[in-house]
């Protein structure tokens, strides 16, 4: 695979990637293909995008303790909501959520609960992991947010080694 920097024939590997494109800093995918070149230039392929965030958006439901500002935008904009529709949905006014959003404020417990609902029933899933929500996670969220490491093991992203590179080739 050539550089669309500087033309040149980029490097595979295999190796862990922090997944910043998430908007989250604390997730990481475990042994994925990694491209990278001579300039600097690197990225990392990874199959199912979707699967992955919707992953990482249950992984975030599951949470003991309050959200914080990048998992509040995540799950907003995992299930495609701007933040206008998103604030009619919660009952909260433009300038909370805004808050809430960029770190200014930390959000409370009913409303963390409300956020995480609308995720649930936005994405479909099953009644008995909602039940899961209501009857295990929802106890916890009394604690204050904090931030936490999320790895995504290689068998979710489904990856098979990197393209023809014998060194990645599984």
């Amino acid at each position: 695979m050539k550089c669309h920097e500087c033309n040149r024939e980029m490097t595979e590997s295999m190796g862990d990637y922090h997944y910043l494109e998430s908007g989250l800093d604390n997730v990481f995918l475990k042994n994925v293909c990694l491209h990278t070149c001579e300039c600097g230039e690197s990225f990392a392929s990874i199959r199912g995008v979707v699967h992955l965030n919707a992953f990482i958006g249950r992984t975030l439901l599951k949470k003991k303790g309050r959200l914080v500002a990048q998992e509040i935008r995540f799950l907003r904009k995992n299930i495609g909501l701007s933040a206008k529709m998103f604030i009619e949905y919660i009952g909260v006014n433009k300038s909370t959520f805004s808050r809430w959003e960029n770190d200014k404020q930390n959000i409370d417990k009913s409303n963390d609960r409300i956020i995480r609902l609308i995720y649930a029933t936005l994405k479909g899933l099953p009644n008995d992991e909602v039940m899961l929500l209501l009857d295990d996670v929802f106890k916890e969220i009394n604690k204050k947010g904090r931030k936490w490491q999320i790895n995504i093991p290689p068998e979710l992203l489904g990856q098979q080694g990197c393209g023809g590179s014998k060194e990645c080739a599984a």
